[in-house]
């Protein structure tokens, strides 16, 4: 048997599986005639079949030494080294084959994926739109381009190039895929699904597109379905850690908290230190009361994918480690004026350990925090005085080690001004001897968890059917759709017009009998200044509130009211209608 013959038997070989034989026959051959191109190309195309990716590079180019313009050997070693992560490689071997004459949509498709990947994705763009040019109907071709705009966040740009794509293929079920992911960063949530769906239905043996929909359920509040395409995607991809996570964060949602935790786990035993997993770990390990571990997880919050920009980089941080006694040290907030509001009472076990307080705090609380203690309080932006060290407010229970029974938690550690609040027991609104009820209905918009904790201030009409009650409207910022029934309910009393800050409203607060608000920082500011506060949860409630009780640790005056169902506000309001007569009527029998 001939040369020629053996090589198309060893390739037959190969075919059929016998790829032991085949290597052995073409090694053979190379031996007596190291130069022969065609045992060169075969012999590299079943080391690149078998994962053997240096080996295949090595014979593909021996062979292109022979033979420089061999196009398919320069496609085959393109391939071999765009999978071997060799992008610059790659593309100069495609750059050959189209220098060679070989200008198709698939070469300059491949020749986009390698600029894509060396991040040059305007040269990525310039090259697919001379394939578009060249051939408009080319659909691959509009997919490809509407993933880069995708990836350049131009996402009305990808919009259009992949409705392109799908009209001339509708049934390409990455370009439905990519199309979804762009709706979702739109946030075109339902439109998002739809796309998805479509994607699902023709490959639903695709892990990522069941995992990438059961992400878009979840931001459209679907857990169970979430929960489902989850769960279906993990088991086509049991090693994908952030798919874990996800998981877990869905779980959460639904109040699943100890199944949330071992998804968690699932993804940090695949990527140990997953910021992402960690920061959301510690939620659910705080609104179980497992504080030890979760504090520790915590501290992730600096590092997940979304993470605040942490201020006072520049100075040592302290955790616990050093003595303090004798030094100075910044405590500064973070996150909400609600969360300032509840770790700034920190600030007294700091300066128990003998060191000298400056707390920084948003401008509008820097006069209700004076009242904490003789501590230097100063506003963000504000020049910091020499320090020798920082910490972030929210760090310091890790730093004292806090526990449930170890919660500092005094019936008041903030105070309202005597002149002010005197100032607002003279007005007339506050002047009769009726009951003052105060109510909050909503917080920041801003708030990414606002849609779940606020609620239209007509839901409260309930609570103002009692003439046992003058009742005040005690936030700041109103909004425009419920201007129109506070206008129609003249009982509901606004005195925001006149507050100036965080002591204008403690001055209000320290006036009323009662405060019935939403999760908010006036709910905060209500439990730090002692005030009875009936605080108003969603089914699943911030961490900080835990689980199944109806009073705080944090605060002796709040007591705790819950939706028994996701949403629903108006059950929970008609409970607190009926608490909130049999509180007046004890209260009326006391006076």
């Amino acid at each position: 048997m001939n040369t020629i013959n053996l090589i198309q038997q060893a390739y037959q070989d190969f075919q059929n599986g016998n790829t032991r034989q085949a290597e052995q026959v073409l090694n053979n051959i190379l031996q007596s005639q190291p130069a022969n191109v065609d045992a060169l190309h075969i012999l590299g195309v079943i080391h690149a079949a078998s994962g053997e990716r240096p080996q295949a590079i090595d014979l593909f180019q021996k062979a292109l030494v022979q033979d420089p313009n061999n196009v398919s050997l320069h496609y085959k070693l393109a391939r071999v080294q765009f999978e071997s992560g060799e992008f610059t490689a790659a593309l100069q071997a495609y750059e050959r084959i189209i220098v060679l004459g070989y200008v198709k949509p698939e070469i300059l498709l491949a020749k986009t994926a390698a600029l894509v990947n060396l991040q040059r994705h305007l040269e990525a763009l310039a090259c697919l739109e001379q394939a578009l040019a060249r051939w408009p109907d080319y659909a691959d071709g509009w997919a490809h381009k509407g993933a880069i705009c995708y990836q350049l966040r131009h996402y009305d740009q990808a919009l259009l190039c992949l409705d392109q794509a799908l009209a001339l293929q509708p049934a390409m079920a990455d370009g439905w895929y990519k199309k979804s992911l762009v709706l979702d960063k739109l946030e075109r949530y339902a439109e998002a699904l739809a796309c998805a769906d479509r994607a699902v239905s023709l490959a639903p043996q695709s892990a990522a597109y069941r995992l990438d929909r059961a992400v878009i359920l979840h931001k459209l509040e679907r857990y169970d379905e979430a929960l489902s395409d989850h769960e279906q995607g993990l088991a086509l991809a049991p090693a994908n850690a952030e798919a874990w996570g996800d998981h877990g964060l869905t779980l959460s949602r639904m109040k699943r908290h100890e199944q949330a935790l071992a998804s968690y786990g699932r993804a940090l035993s695949l990527q140990s230190g997953y910021a992402d997993v960690l920061s959301n770990q510690s939620l659910s390990q705080l609104v179980l009361g497992q504080f030890d571990a979760g504090w520790q997880s915590y501290e992730y919050r600096w590092k997940k994918g979304n993470a605040d920009t942490p201020r006072h980089t520049e100075l040592p941080l302290w955790l616990g480690q050093q003595d303090i006694a004798g030094k100075r040290i910044l405590l500064w907030s973070e996150q909400g004026l609600g969360d300032t509001i509840q770790f700034c009472r920190y600030a007294t076990l700091v300066a128990a350990l003998g060191a000298e307080v400056v707390l920084e705090v948003d401008p509008t609380l820097k006069t209700i925090a004076q009242t904490l203690g003789g501590f230097q309080v100063i506003a963000i932006g504000e020049s910091v005085p020499p320090v020798d060290y920082q910490t972030p407010l929210m760090s310091l229970p890790l730093v004292f080690k806090t526990d449930l029974a170890s919660i500092p938690a005094g019936p008041a550690y903030l105070h309202a001004d005597r002149d002010k609040r005197e100032h607002w027991r003279s007005r007339q609104d506050f002047a009769n001897g009726k009951m003052k009820i105060g109510l909050v209905c909503s917080g920041n918009p801003g708030n990414t968890n606002d849609h779940r904790r606020s609620m239209p201030l007509q839901d409260f009409a309930p609570l103002l059917q009692s003439d046992a009650a003058d009742f005040f409207l005690i936030q700041k910022d109103v909004r425009e759709s419920d201007l129109a029934f506070l206008q129609q309910n003249p009982k509901l009393r606004l005195p925001a017009a006149d507050i100036d800050g965080f002591d204008d409203t403690a001055a209000i607060i320290a006036n009323l009998d009662l405060v019935i608000s939403v999760d908010t920082s006036i709910a905060h500011l209500s439990g730090a200044l002692g005030v009875p506060v009936w605080i108003l949860l969603p089914w699943v409630p911030d961490w900080r509130w835990l689980l199944d009780r109806e009073d705080s640790p944090w605060y002796p005056s709040v007591r705790l009211l819950r939706q028994d169902a996701a949403g629903n506000w108006h059950g929970l309001i008609q409970r607190v209608a009926e608490e909130l007569n049999d509180f007046l009527s004890v209260s009326l029998k006391i006076s």
